[in-house]
């Protein structure tokens, strides 16, 4: 017989399931709203109810793979860091700050929604992706695209207030 051994991975994503599954009970709690047909817990619910049913699909996964007795291949921290050229990942270093000043575009309403996200959308592809006509092309028209179906539904659907919106 077999031991079933149950790696670190999937006892944090049990953690994250039962975590997602508080924050969307206690989101279904909220009061309805009197504005917004769906009320202000829709948006939470939807998002732990995606977060679940991946950490489901993993879990599933992770016990299929055990069952049928192959491994994980654990790759070592040193090992992402070798693949690039540079020593530290300075992509994500500027992704995270990307991400922070577009924190504050909303903080401190700077610009349109639409004109703001675009902006953040384009260089936060190149800086992942790096400098290239093709990327540059692809960010733009999908960042202008994304921020305008955004802005809709954000809008129209949830009615949240966004800058630019009234």
């Amino acid at each position: 017989m077999r031991k079933f051994v149950v790696s670190i991975e999937t006892w944090v994503t049990f953690a994250l399931l039962l975590v997602c599954l508080a924050f969307f009970i206690s989101a279904h709690r909220l009061p309805e709203g009197s504005f917004d047909p769906l009320g202000p817990g829709a948006a939470p619910e939807m998002v732990a109810a995606v977060l679940m049913a991946f950490c489901v699909i993993i879990l599933v996964r992770s016990y299929l793979r055990a069952k049928a007795g192959k491994k994980i291949q654990k790759a070592r921290p040193m090992d992402v860091l070798e693949r690039t050229a540079e020593p530290t990942p300075k992509p994500f270093v500027y992704f995270f700050g990307l991400l922070f000043l577009y924190t504050l575009a909303f903080q401190f309403e700077l610009g349109h929604f639409i004109v703001v996200t675009s902006i953040f959308v384009f260089l936060a592809a190149i800086a992942l992706h790096g400098w290239h006509l093709k990327t540059a092309i692809v960010s733009a028209v999908v960042g202008v695209g994304l921020s305008v179906v955004l802005f809709w539904v954000l809008t129209k659907f949830f009615v949240i207030r966004l800058p630019g919106a009234f």
